[in-house]
C-alpha cells in the first residue's frame, strides 16, 4: 500500500506527515502535510484573479500567466503547524489534536511577493500587507462567514525569500497546497503562508482579523505582566523519529535517527541523551544545513545494559537558540517545541550492529518502521475541539 498522509480531522482535512516514511530531504508533494481552517473552495485557474489593491498607486489583478511570465524564484522551506504537537501537551489544550507530523519540507518555485508589490506601487503610510484565501467558513465564536486572511509586515512582505508560489517540488500547486497559487513565508509558521490567495490589500494600520488577534496569538511575559502577540517566526526543534516510543530494542549499536529546524536559521547542532537529559551526546547532522530547511541526524548509541531508558533530543541554531526541556505556559496550545522523551526498553538479547552512516541502512529501517507503526492509532486520544479550529 502506498505510504499516504494520516488524517486527524476529515473535514476540513487536516492530516500529517507520516515522519518515519520521508526518506530525503525534500517530501513529496502527497506526504506533505496538510492544514485547511475551512473546505478546500473550487478554483478554475482560467477565470482566479489575484487582486492588489489597498494603499497602492496602480490597483492589479494578475492572472496566473501574469505571474508565471514574471522572474520566478526557487527556494527550500520547511513548513510547520503553530499547533504541531499539541497533544503531548500535559494540559490539554483546544484545537487540531496534532501528533509530531504537522510539518514538512518541499521546494517552492513562484515570483517574489515584493516584485508583485512594486507592480501596484506601495504608498508610503502603509505598514502590512492584508492576505486574504478564498477559502470561507465560520467558526462557533465568529458565526458571521469570514475568509482566511492573515496581515504581513511590509518589511517581511518585501522580503526577497517571500514567495507567491505556484509551484511545490516543480509541479503545480494541488488544490490541497494552495492551488493556483499561495503565499510562501518561509521561516515563520505556516499560518502566514495563505493559501488560495486571491487578495492582497496595502493596509496603513495593522490587521486585526480574526485569525490574526483572537486566533494564532500567545502570551509573553511585559513590563506590567503577559502581553497577548501574533505568532511569527518559527521555534528551534527537534523530533527522534526511530526508535518510537515504547519500542523494544536489543543489546548492541542501535541508531537512533531524526529531524530538526529552526525556523529562519539553520540548525547549527543536535544533541541526544540516553539517560532522560542527564548528560548529552553530539549527533551526526546528514545532509545539507541551511536556513528555513529542516535537517536530518543520527547517533549511533552502544547499547550495553538492559532496562528502561529515555530518549531526549535538543537542537541549537546557528545564533545559539537552544530547544528548551519544557513547554513555556504562556504559549498555550502553540509553539510546542519542547524536547518530548521517548521512552524505550532495551531487552537481553543481540541486536546487529549498525553501521555509522550507512545512510541505505538508515532508510532501510525507516521502512521497517513505517510498516509497524502505520498499524498504530493516534498518540494519544483527546476530544477535537471544533470552536478552536485550529
Amino acid at each position: 500500500m502506498p505510504q499516504q498522509r494520516k488524517f486527524v480531522t476529515q473535514s476540513p482535512e487536516n492530516s500529517e506527515t507520516p515522519l518515519a516514511d520521508v526518506h530525503g530531504w525534500v517530501t513529496p508533494t502527497r506526504l506533505f502535510f496538510v492544514r485547511n481552517h475551512f473546505d478546500v473552495p473550487a478554483i478554475e485557474q482560467k477565470s482566479w484573479r489575484l487582486a492588489v489593491g489597498g494603499r497602492v498607486a496602480r490597483p492589479l489583478e494578475l492572472n496566473w500567466d501574469d505571474l508565471d511570465a514574471m522572474p520566478q524564484r526557487t527556494l527550500l522551506a520547511t513548513l510547520e503547524c503553530a499547533g504541531n504537537g499539541r497533544s503531548f501537551l500535559a494540559k490539554k489544550a483546544a484545537g487540531v489534536p496534532w501528533g509530531a507530523g504537522a510539518v514538512a519540507h518541499a521546494e517552492w518555485s513562484g515570483v517574489t511577493l515584493g516584485s508583485v508589490l512594486d507592480l501596484a506601487g506601495i504608498q508610503s503610510d502603509a505598514v502590512e500587507i492584508v492576505c486574504m484565501g478564498a477559502d470561507r467558513g465560520t467558526e462557533p465564536d465568529h458565526p458571521e462567514p469570514m475568509h482566511f486572511a492573515r496581515g504581513l509586515p511590509l518589511a517581511k512582505a518585501r522580503h526577497r525569500d517571500t514567495l507567491v508560489a505556484l509551484r511545490m517540488n516543480g509541479e503545480p500547486l494541488t488544490p490541497s497546497h494552495g492551488f493556483p497559487a499561495r503565499l510562501l513565508v518561509p521561516g515563520w509558521y505556516g499560518v502566514a503562508s495563505v493559501k488560495w490567495l486571491t487578495r492582497l490589500e496595502a493596509s496603513p494600520v495593522p490587521f486585526e482579523g480574526y485569525f490574526q488577534t483572537v486566533k494564532y496569538t500567545v502570551q509573553r511575559a511585559g513590563v506590567s505582566g503577559p502581553e497577548t502577540v501574533g505568532i511569527q517566526g518559527m521555534a528551534v526543534k527537534s523530533e527522534i523519529v526511530r526508535p518510537f516510543a515504547g519500542e523494544a530494542l536489543g543489546l548492541g549499536k542501535q541508531r537512533v535517527f531524526g529531524l530538526a529546524w529552526a525556523g529562519e536559521e539553520a540548525v547549527a547542532k543536535v544533541e541526544l541523551s540516553t539517560d532522560g537529559g542527564s548528560t548529552w551526546r553530539e549527533a551526526e547532522l546528514l545532509g545539507p544545513s541551511a536556513p528555513y530547511s529542516w535537517i536530518m541526524w543520527e547517533y549511533l548509541w552502544d547499547v550495553r545494559t538492559p532496562g528502561f531508558s529515555r530518549l531526549v533530543s535538543r537542537a541549537i541554531s546557528t545564533s545559539g537558540r537552544v530547544q528548551p526541556a519544557e513547554h513555556d505556559s504562556l504559549l498555550g496550545g502553540y509553539l510546542i517545541h519542547f524536547s518530548r522523551p521517548i521512552p524505550v526498553r532495551v531487552e537481553p538479547r543481540a541486536a546487529a550492529d549498525a553501521a555509522s552512516g550507512d545512510v541505505d541502512v538508515l532508510r532501510y529501517d525507516m521502512n521497517a518502521f513505517a510498516e509497524s507503526n502505520a498499524r498504530l492509532p493516534l498518540d494519544v486520544d483527546l476530544e477535537y475541539s471544533l470552536g478552536a479550529g485550529i
